[in-house]
């Protein structure tokens, strides 16, 4: 009996010894996790966010994604106390504007060295907003571009030049007594309307130099004068926008156009749902914000983008996570949930890209333009919206007015 019980428990510890050995032997692998600090976009819903993070998951052993959700409003206080904290995301959504403040901190990293050439060769040029002295800091996640609609109301014309755009604002204005054109003119945050004329005309706001770094201003260069030339002629001479515009700015100016009361205006992605708000009756067009003769469209985009925190630990995998988050199965749908075109060009061309608006803003990001991320241009875009209303008043000529600008731009930048 004694004999049995002891190779009873000789036959129990071998059995046991595999396991013991494998418990002692081997340790589980660390997973490489990827912080994601996700900005809650209107339209973003849960479900999607939580499967996004659990196929990626589902599909890597060796790696593990945490999506976190951030309110906009206080995404920059919580990457700004991670990145004090020598704690912050390997990712995170960002404003585009915020990659200045990063670089000075020297936070971030150039994201295309973590993700794959696939990846970096799908992105339109156009949304490229976070390309800073030539390497991209930021991956473009959403960016909206600029595109003309156009009330058909009124106007069933396609400007191919913005000579041709003002004949039929003039035709429409005397034959309809409707505006021909919508122009903000009130000073705000933003200089789109200028720049919109600025980039039609072929200008920018300062030389770029060889190394990629801003040089002198140049909104008064022939271009910049034309384009404030033609904006004073549009407003004041041919009077074929609507009145007072000198204090109406964007939000204010544009319901003017959903009441269906101006041909043209120059608008964003948001036209569609905004139109339904102000239950528009009229049916639209949408077009290229088109150049002056001799020159290209050229819209101006503003962009969102994730950038990749120096001193996060994994790095590797987070590009990894971008290069399968960029795939057309989850940032198509992203982009649909939020409602802003693809930066993506594979994803561009899928079916449900295809509606007007959608061809018309994908098309414009393809050559589009953004503002130049420099230290200081809050400041400069104050000093450019003085001139541009001194000239508007008829005070100064558009040449002394961007003359004088310009001046005052070099001055504090050490030009």
């Amino acid at each position: 009996m004694k004999r049995s019980k002891l190779f009873l428990s000789i036959l129990i510890v071998l059995l046991l010894v595999p396991f013991l050995a494998g418990a002692g032997g081997q340790k589980e692998v660390e997973k490489a996790k990827v912080t994601f600090y996700w900005a809650t976009y209107d339209g973003l819903t849960e479900e999607f966010r939580a499967s996004l993070q659990d196929a990626f998951n589902a599909a890597h052993d060796d790696m593990e994604v945490d999506i976190v959700p951030v309110p906009w409003r206080g995404l920059h206080d919580k990457l700004t106390t991670a990145l004090a904290g020598g704690k912050p995301p390997e990712i995170s959504v960002i404003g585009t504007r915020w990659l200045l403040e990063f670089m000075e901190l020297d936070a971030v990293e150039e994201v295309t060295q973590y993700l794959s050439k696939s990846t970096v060769d799908n992105i339109a040029p156009g949304a490229m907003e976070a390309k800073i002295k030539g390497k991209l800091m930021g991956l473009p996640v959403a960016a909206g571009a600029r595109i003309m609609a156009m009330n058909t109301d009124l106007t069933t014309k396609v400007p191919k030049t913005m000579e041709e755009l003002r004949e039929e604002a003039i035709r429409v204005k005397n034959s309809t007594g409707a505006y021909g054109l919508l122009m903000p003119g009130k000073k705000y945050t933003e200089l789109t309307d200028f720049a919109y004329y600025l980039f039609a005309a072929g200008g920018d706001f300062f030389k770029v130099e060889s190394d990629g770094s801003y040089g002198k201003c140049t909104i008064n260069s022939e271009a910049g004068v034309k384009a404030l030339t033609f904006m004073n002629r549009l407003a004041n001479e041919d009077k074929v926008v609507q009145e007072g515009y000198i204090s109406l700015d964007r939000v204010e100016a544009h319901p003017i156009f959903y009441a269906g009361k101006a041909a043209y205006v120059m608008i964003g992605a948001w036209v569609e749902s905004a139109m339904e708000g102000a239950k528009s009756t009229f049916k639209v067009k949408y077009a290229q914000i088109p150049g002056f003769a001799g020159h290209e469209s050229t819209s101006l985009i503003i962009t969102d983008s994730i950038c990749i925190f120096k001193d996060a630990k994994n790095k590797e995998a987070a590009g990894k996570f971008l290069d399968f988050f960029y795939k057309d199965e989850w940032k198509a749908r992203f982009d649909e949930l939020v409602g802003f075109p693809p930066v993506t060009i594979s994803a561009s061309k899928l079916p449900q890209f295809q509606s007007p608006l959608y061809k018309a803003l994908g098309e414009a990001a393809l050559n589009a333009k953004g503002w130049p991320l420099m230290e200081g241009f809050a400041e400069y875009t104050e000093i450019t919206w003085d001139a541009i209303q001194e000239a508007h008043l008829g005070r100064m000529s558009p040449k002394d007015a961007l003359d004088e600008a310009a001046s005052k731009i070099d001055k504090l930048r050490g030009k």
